[in-house]
């Protein structure tokens, strides 16, 4: 069923190709890759045990890359306690954190130097290597092949009982010996020939996988993944999305020769764009992206939320702004929580948020209002292909969260820190700055006998000294018995202060 909400419209450019997913024609996910920092997800390497921690119970992985991987025992095939597999984040693992916590210990399972084949399930995000896992899962259109464990498992998403059951039998009469399969959403009610196809594909790609491990040398590359492309074609665009949009005529045509292979229904649901406005001006989707790196969010009725990012948490405040609304206080404040609620469910989404999330709501005095709030929150998250948990509303109005990612979030990628304010987001003030240079002056005098000098600050404080605050330099000056000039430095941080010899003009270091 064709959901008209839903589109995938694709800027394709030679360094750097943008990926947006509109529901009801707003921005619900942003993909960027760019050719000088390429996703490693999906790709299989031949890597080299660097070190194993065993207080860690941990090894550091050596792919050929720049940085080390990183392998938790929990992710190694064939550790004590994985009979039971379950899929987190794509990636099947022990389906119980006891099952976990009965592995048998890495230090038994690695050697340094010795080789093992892993998969990149998280890119490298800021100081961490690329995660990884020896877990290896080969996703095709209808199927994903699990070549280190034995699990069949189907798709949570397809809800009907009847056709778990109908799909489960043809993965086990599909299915290669010794492997394990999972079935797609996008199986459903497909032909067995269909998943047939697939897995034998899957089979042969995991054949020559195998044998590109056992007769290269060193540490590399064992198998690609697809481009961001073709990758969001084959795992994300199907029948229920009305169109895909592209304005890269070769691409265009890659996205059509593939579709022709997996789902040649869809070929007509794929559309070049011609227009010479860009793509994502004409669409709406630069306004949305914007608005994505800002900390204030406004929201339809007034209100508005903030969100701010720390190293140990993303914290979101709702408030209700302008908007007073028409009847009671509570009244007002469950709207605003309400709308505040569906649009954090979309910037999670768009700036792929991760890990602990708390968000503030404004307090509410009726239980059952919290009630549907937390329901409002966990109906919004549910498109969300990213995992989330969440907890009830605290007698303030918190809820927390957490979410998973596998890449940089959206302002990290966009990005960089300040380096006016050096990523705090608050500089000192002018009057700090002037009282900070006659402390500054004070100390220097008492330690030199320079009698003529020449101070250089922002603009905005050699003003402050040379007006309002004269005085407080004159009485430097005359305690000190020296003489002092002010100028404003050239192109000056408002936390620059300079000492210039006056005859010279050479710079005097101080304290």
């Amino acid at each position: 069923m064709i959901d008209e909400t839903k589109k995938l419209v694709i800027n394709a450019g030679s360094r750097e190709t943008r990926i947006a997913l509109l529901e009801h024609g707003r921005l619900a996910e942003l993909l960027i890759e760019r050719q000088e920092n390429p996703s490693l997800v999906g790709n299989v390497y031949r890597g080299r045990v660097d070190a194993v921690m065993p207080g860690m119970q941990a090894a550091f992985i050596d792919i050929g890359m720049d940085k080390n991987g990183f392998l938790y025992v929990s992710d190694i095939a064939g550790a004590e306690g994985t009979g039971d597999i379950e899929i987190e984040d794509g990636v099947p693992r022990a389906a119980t954190r006891a099952k976990r916590a009965k592995q048998q210990p890495i230090e038994t399972m690695l050697k340094k130097n010795q080789y093992v084949m892993v998969q990149v399930v998280k890119d490298q995000l800021g100081t961490k290597g690329p995660r990884l896992t020896n877990f290896i899962t080969l996703p095709g259109r209808y199927a994903v092949l699990m070549p280190t464990v034995t699990s069949l498992g189907i798709s949570r998403k397809i809800e009907s009982e009847q056709e778990r059951q109908r799909l489960k039998k043809i993965l086990q009469r599909v299915r290669p010996p010794g492997v394990g399969i999972i079935s797609r959403t996008v199986a459903e009610g497909r032909a067995e020939e269909d998943l047939e196809n697939d897995v034998l594909y899957l089979a042969r790609v995991w054949e020559r996988a195998k044998d590109k491990f056992q007769t290269m040398k060193g540490a590399g590359l064992v198998r690609e993944d697809l481009g961001p492309i073709l990758r969001i074609v084959r795992d994300l665009f199907s029948a229920d999305f009305e169109q895909l949009i592209i304005d890269d005529e070769l691409q265009y045509e890659r996205i059509l020769s593939f579709l022709e292979n997996m789902a040649p229904a869809l070929t007509k649901r794929v559309k070049l764009y011609k227009h010479k406005r860009p793509i994502f001006d004409r669409m709406g989707i630069e306004f949305e992206i914007e608005k994505a790196l800002r900390r204030q969010i406004q929201l339809k009725s007034g209100g508005y939320i903030c969100i701010d990012q720390t190293e140990a948490l993303i914290a979101i405040d709702v408030n209700t702004g302008r908007f007073t609304g028409k009847k009671q206080l509570e009244d007002t404040v469950f709207q605003t929580n309400m709308e505040a609620a569906e649009e954090i469910a979309r910037q999670m989404r768009v700036r792929d948020m991760g890990g602990i999330i708390v968000i503030d709501f404004i307090d509410m005095e009726r239980s059952a209002n919290r009630r549907r709030l937390i329901q409002k929150l966990s109906e919004a998250v549910q498109s969300d292909r990213a995992k989330t948990t969440l907890s009830e509303v605290s007698e303030l109005g918190m809820i927390e969260m957490t979410r998973k990612r596998v890449k940089h979030n959206l302002v990290k990628a966009l990005s960089q820190p300040c380096p006016y304010c050096e990523g705090s987001g608050m500089v000192r003030s002018v009057t700090t700055m002037t009282f900070d240079a006659i402390r500054r002056l004070q100390s220097f005098f008492c330690g030199s006998k320079e009698h003529q000098v020449v101070l250089q600050v922002h603009a905005d404080v050699a003003r402050r000294l040379t007006n309002e605050d004269a005085h407080l330099l004159q009485a430097v000056a005359e305690h000190f018995d020296r003489e002092i000039d002010v100028e404003a430095g050239p192109d000056f941080h408002i936390h620059d202060i300079r000492l210039l010899r006056a005859r010279s003009r050479k710079e005097i270091e101080f304290e």
